[in-house]
């Protein structure tokens, strides 16, 4: 981030802010005086950031990245289901065993 103040929870919300209220590219701001007075130098239609570019190298690694989650989420999610109806079968057997006592 640049500017005053500024830290990365502020740097964040400036981003994801710019990424909903405006199509334009997201581009930081361009200009190296804006550390030195960002009143001035500011272009308030760009995020409190230095200027950056995303290659194709970075959209890949971070594509592979959510490929990689999904399948955690995907594993821990038929780990849940399968776990729910082992205990679904355990309480069907229990009850069934219940039945048989009384």
């Amino acid at each position: 981030g640049v500017g005053p103040g500024n830290n990365d929870n502020t740097l964040l919300s400036a981003v994801a802010s710019a990424l909903h209220t405006s199509s334009a590219p997201i581009t930081g701001q361009l200009s190296a005086a804006v550390e030195k007075n960002p009143a001035v130098w500011l272009n308030t239609s760009q995020p409190l950031c230095k200027a950056f570019i995303v290659t194709d190298d970075d959209i890949r690694k971070q594509e592979e990245r959510v490929q990689q989650v999904r399948k955690k989420l995907e594993e821990a999610l038929m780990a849940d289901i399968l776990s729910r109806a082992a205990d679904t079968t355990k309480d069907i057997d229990v009850k069934m065993d219940n039945k048989d006592e009384v």
